[in-house]
């Protein structure tokens, strides 16, 4: 072949092949976050659903080679042409910048080099803390995927796509401005939120784990003679989660793989090759009766995924009678389900404190038309049983890392000072103790937070910088 159109192929795919992406990324997840990408590029694609592979495939790859072979079959036809080399890729480079300009390119800390002390300043060491344990509760956990306020919202969309968990809201402790920020916008940064009290940003090609140098929840509730389990329905492979909440401290990781491996009529929907979340809580539930009527306390940490991005229709959801043709359907379905294995748990550990904790905003899926349109969305968050908010400002401004020393004051624990990691515990007793995003708006502590920081590279990498 000629060496000149080789090149010129090549020229036209690096082009048109980063254009499709960012089209495709801002389509999968409603924007284009520079440190997401290099976290996930970082930890590998392993457990990625097959949905989002076969969507990349297509939209991106295929499309990249078509259109690439389209513009050197036009350079090569017309090479006679004036300028044509110049205008055909004059024509891709405007496609790629007009990609760039009209998308939601976020940089996070990517490119960011400016350097702070911030994390030094307002970080309290979870290891070193005073730790008090003047009691000791069981604890379940459930972090919701893509579950907002506003799907309680009858006006909205014409119906309530959560009735049972904007009950639980309103029954129950909710606090009605947690919001997403910087570092805890997407699913594993959220989590990294609730159990490390951090933020997640990326910090090194060479570090596939994440917080390796934090100290989990897990590591603390261990110390406290708790027995830590964490159950999600994704593959552990899939953003590195099964090394990352061992990383955390927690003795028991069961991951969807392990869940679907162990089923005598495996379903065919397989969400991140993983299981749903109807069958997760029904294999759940036989183990978490052993686990309850063992004398030691529990901590237990399960995960949601059916509204994930699109949404994944299930076979359990027809059979509780709900259609499965919209992501509204698959809203409302997760949501009975959800509330069915709530009520279970409370009827199996009466004594048992249960939170619900929404991970981030929806990104994706048919809602989106309707959601783009609202501009205030708080995330669902729900806290049953517990003893510690009477006289608790439920407005005031919080995120997900106030929620890991939260959990351990529900648990029983009090923490000396309110605070830890970045977080403040959001009890009664530690109200007058400000949150970050009660001293700093959400784009300050945005800025603050994605700076460059040595202490926050020790805590993301388990080494020290210098």
């Amino acid at each position: 072949m000629n060496k000149k159109l080789i090149k010129i192929f090549i020229s036209l795919f690096i082009i048109v092949f980063f254009a499709w992406v960012l089209k495709w990324i801002h389509n999968q997840f409603g924007r284009i976050n520079f440190d997401e990408i290099a976290i996930v590029l970082n930890s590998g694609i392993g457990g990625t659903d097959s949905k989002i592979l076969w969507s990349f495939v297509r939209k991106v790859l295929l499309r990249s080679i078509f259109y690439a072979a389209l513009g050197t079959f036009i350079c090569h036809r017309f090479k006679y042409k004036r300028n044509i080399l110049l205008l055909v890729f004059g024509c891709y480079t405007a496609f790629m910048v007009i990609q760039i300009a009209i998308r939601n390119v976020q940089f996070g800390s990517f490119f960011n080099f400016t350097k702070s002390n911030f994390y030094e300043t307002e970080y309290v060491d979870p290891e070193k803390a005073n730790i008090q344990w003047p009691q000791k509760r069981n604890v379940l956990i459930i972090a919701l995927e893509s579950i907002e306020k506003v799907y309680g919202d009858q006006e909205k969309f014409g119906e309530v796509l959560t009735p049972h968990i904007t009950e639980l809201e309103h029954k129950n402790i909710s606090f009605e401005n947690y919001h997403s920020i910087s570092g805890l916008s997407h699913t594993i940064a959220a989590i990294t939120g609730f159990v490390s009290g951090l933020p997640l940003f990326y910090t090194s090609y060479r570090n596939t784990d994440k917080m390796t140098g934090a100290y989990g929840i897990g590591k603390i509730l261990n110390r406290a003679g708790y027995q830590t389990w964490s159950i999600f329905p994704a593959s552990g492979n899939f953003s590195k989660k099964e090394s990352f909440m061992y990383n955390m401290g927690f003795d028991h990781v069961i991951d969807g793989e392990k869940i679907y491996a162990e089923l005598k009529n495996p379903p065919k929907q397989r969400p991140f090759k993983g299981v749903d979340d109807g069958v997760l809580f029904e294999w759940s539930k036989p183990m978490l009766s052993n686990i309850i009527k063992s004398k030691q306390p529990y901590f237990i940490f399960m995960e949601t995924i059916n509204t994930h991005l699109e949404g994944f229709f299930t076979d359990y959801c027809r059979n509780m009678g709900f259609k499965q043709e919209t992501m509204q359907d698959i809203t409302k379905c997760d949501d009975k389900i959800i509330y069915d294995f709530v009520k279970w748990f409370r009827n199996a550990d009466p004594t048992a404190v249960i939170i619900l904790l929404n991970d981030h905003k929806q990104h994706s899926g048919s809602l989106m038309k309707k959601l783009n349109t609202i501009s205030d969305r708080p995330l669902a968050n729900v806290f049953i049983n517990t003893k510690i908010f009477d006289g608790s400002d439920l407005h005031r401004p919080v995120s997900a890392m106030d929620f890991f020393p939260t959990m351990l004051e529900s648990a029983g624990a009090k923490i000396d000072g309110c605070k830890l990691a970045l977080g403040v515990s959001l009890s009664a007793r530690c109200r007058t103790t400000k949150t970050l995003r009660e001293r700093f708006s959400d784009a300050e502590l945005q800025i603050k937070m994605e700076q460059k920081n040595d202490l926050y590279y020790e805590l993301a990498t388990g080494k020290d910088k210098k």
